[in-house]
């Protein structure tokens, strides 16, 4: 069994073969630059048809803080995140709560909440700004057919939680107390 660590990320996958060393990688390097203690990245794949658990297998080889666990058929992203909390060793885990790729910013965000130590459980969900009136012009002007009502979509969020605690996080009942989203609109890049 691994040495617990201080910090482990969960990332849920299913066939992604084509952009999981990426995301891995980029993962990999932002837990390197944020941290010098031990810190995990698990990654849990979801039943991948594909040739996702030989690419993982071959990252794994790579990369020491590199954990996978594998479901034999496809259970859902809810059930990879909890599979790999269970599995993870850090005594603070972030879990994404999709395949899509991690927001770094989340990351970072989340992890300067958890420096202090009274916050047991975070969730953070970025909000993407729309484009701008004059972008969304030259956008017509070229034949694209953007929303005329554009609306804020949340990116897919992050969750923090503290290992010691998660048994208080629960109802008397055994179901999970919902974390309310930090919304944060990101400005618009140009």
């Amino acid at each position: 069994m691994p040495l617990p660590t201080l910090l482990s990320v969960v990332l849920p996958v299913r066939d992604c073969q084509h952009r999981i060393i990426d995301e891995v990688e980029r993962v990999l390097d932002a837990l390197a630059e944020m941290l010098d203690e031990p810190t995990e990245l698990m990654v849990v794949d979801d039943g991948s048809r594909d040739a996702t658990p030989d690419v993982l297998a071959e990252l794994q080889r790579r990369h020491s803080r590199l954990r996978v666990t594998r479901h034999a058929r496809p259970r859902g992203m809810e059930a990879a995140g909890q599979t790999g909390l269970e599995k993870s060793t850090g005594e603070v885990v972030f879990i994404q709560e999709t395949d899509a790729p991690l927001r770094l910013d989340d990351l970072r965000r989340l992890y300067e909440m958890s420096r202090d130590e009274s916050v047991v459980a975070a969730r953070a969900q970025s909000i993407s700004k729309q484009p701008s009136g004059p972008l969304m012009r030259r956008l017509r002007a070229w034949g694209g057919q953007p929303q005329t009502q554009p609306s804020l979509r949340p990116h897919p969020g992050l969750q923090m939680v503290r290992r010691p605690h998660l048994q208080q996080l629960a109802t008397p009942a055994g179901q999970t107390l919902p974390l309310q989203a930090e919304r944060v609109t990101l400005q618009q890049q140009r």
